[in-house]
């Protein structure tokens, strides 16, 4: 697995003319016409394992949830520039390349993994571009990084070991991990079945002994992070024609599988505005209700009263699961309540133990309304810890304590995600220190700041010991022939 050469004609071809890349979208048909519904078979893993024969596996697992879908497309577009580089200039030898696709199990995507054979021809362009760019992800700061390494670590066989040389295993992405590899998204997932949850730590440990782990982490201010999290509420809101501005009240829910939640609102009369109630007396309107039949994974439901229409009085919101439209499981999701101009947001998690109608029900917020909390400016009173898992020094925090801090690449330009690749290819693999490699992107056509983002984010790597630095090695201490193998490659083979 893994042999052959990768033209690059072929590819530039394709880019210019392939209109199919990245449209798969869960559903695909075999040769006699039956459907497939779930992950593209090309990445279906469940049951099976990914072998390479070459001397550098590279694996490329990329965030697909809605933060960071687009990455994969740039990794797409850029692909024929990464291999380019590696033939000319040797960076590793007898590489062949994995992608992985990553969601989120625990929040009910239907494609959290999604891993390709490992391949060196132009096949790599078909399993990149198959990546059901499912954009799902549960709000909550975690994707499944673990179920990911879990594969990795066990399910893949690399012939590499048997040379004491290991593999490259790139993730990226912008959020943490959850703590725990869970065993019944192992069985569901992966097909192995296993006693017990395991400890990422444990996990991530069990990888590195068969890969250099890099997290790429492109950076984004946390303003504009908590701002990506609090519109979604707002554009499927809109996008399915509930009211979301203009309102005295409004208590909004959204998740992301097919599972049929409920939001219910007792207003100060009494009356409960839900799916059997959906209009009150006292002009309450639950003007979105979906996945009645389990039509979409990205679901809302919309309770509330136009701007001078809600009564004075107390008020109660709360969720229900009222049915299991796949397996049951836990369901996370997130609610925001605005009264008056304040806005509320919460997070949760229902049906985890199975329970669904009443038994689920969940308080979300009691709160007292007034006619002199109208036209108020709009406050967002969200407590802060409802965003703690976005914070920076929290997911990197997380992510050092399983692999080396120098092995986290942070970068401003996610065009700069195969750049800081081939610079870590090439440190740890020995053919270059940091202004060697530097100067081969100067030949690129790299904007300044790329440049200098690159140079930025592969400092650290480069001091590490064992890394090749200028200051520590100059081409005159290897031999010739080593030298010219490293730096000459003219081999159209990945």
């Amino acid at each position: 697995m893994g042999y052959g050469n990768y033209s690059l004609d072929v590819a530039r071809q394709a880019r210019s003319t392939n209109r199919d890349a990245f449209t798969y979208a869960g559903v695909a048909h075999t040769a006699s016409g039956e459907e497939i519904r779930g992950v593209h078979p090309l990445l279906d893993i469940k049951g099976q394992i990914r072998e390479c024969m070459n001397r550098t596996p590279i694996v490329v697992a990329l965030d697909v949830t809605r933060s960071r879908g687009n990455d994969s497309k740039i990794v797409y577009q850029k692909l024929p520039m990464f291999i380019g580089m590696i033939e000319m200039k040797g960076y590793v030898e007898g590489a062949a390349m994995s992608f992985a696709g990553i969601g989120d199990a625990t929040a009910g995507d239907r494609a959290p993994v999604q891993i390709s054979q490992f391949e060196a021809d132009n096949r790599l362009d078909e399993a990149l571009s198959s990546l059901w760019l499912e954009e799902g992800g549960g709000g909550t700061g975690q994707e499944s990084y673990e179920l990911i390494a879990y594969y990795y670590a066990r399910k893949t066989k690399l012939e590499c070991l048997n040379e004491g040389r290991k593999g490259f295993l790139f993730f990226v992405g912008d959020e943490g991990f959850y703590p725990k590899v869970s065993k019944h998204q192992i069985a569901a997932y992966i097909g192995d079945d296993v006693a017990d949850d395991i400890d990422s730590k444990e996990i991530f440990a069990e990888l590195q002994q068969k890969y250099h782990v890099f997290f790429i982490y492109p950076q984004k201010g946390f303003e504009d992070r908590k701002a990506d999290i609090d519109a979604e509420i707002q554009q499927r809101v809109e996008a399915a024609g509930g009211q979301y501005r203009n309102v005295d009240v409004r208590a909004s829910l959204i998740w992301n599988n097919r599972n049929d939640l409920d939001l219910h609102v007792i207003a100060p009369s009494g009356e409960e505005i839900y799916y059997a109630h959906k209009q009150s007396a006292c002009k309450g309107w639950l003007d979105v209700d979906m996945n009645v039949s389990g039509e979409t994974t990205k679901p809302v439901e919309n309770v509330r009263w136009s701007e001078g229409e809600a009564p004075s009085g107390k008020y109660t919101v709360f969720v229900q699961n009222y049915r299991f439209h796949e397996s049951p499981g836990p369901t996370p999701y997130r609610a925001e309540v605005e009264v008056g101009g304040v806005i509320k947001r919460f997070n949760g998690i229902i049906g985890g133990k199975g329970e669904a109608g009443p038994d689920s029900n969940q308080l979300i917020y009691e709160f007292q309304f007034d006619p002199s909390m109208r036209n108020r400016a709009p406050v967002d009173e969200t407590p802060a810890d409802q965003y703690a898992n976005y914070r920076d020094d929290v997911i990197l925090a997380q992510w050092a304590s399983v692999i080396p801090e120098e092995h986290i690449l942070r970068i401003d330009d996610p065009h700069s995600i195969l750049d800081v690749m081939l610079g870590a290819l090439s440190l740890v693999g020995g053919a270059n220190d940091l202004e060697s490699f530097m100067g081969d992107l100067q030949g690129t056509e790299q904007t300044a700041a790329r440049l200098a983002g690159t140079r930025k984010a592969l400092a650290g790597l480069s001091a590490m010991p064992g890394v090749r630095s200028a200051a520590r090695v100059s081409s005159d201490s290897i031999p010739k022939s080593e030298a010219d193998k490293k730096r000459g490659g003219s081999s159209k083979r990945l």
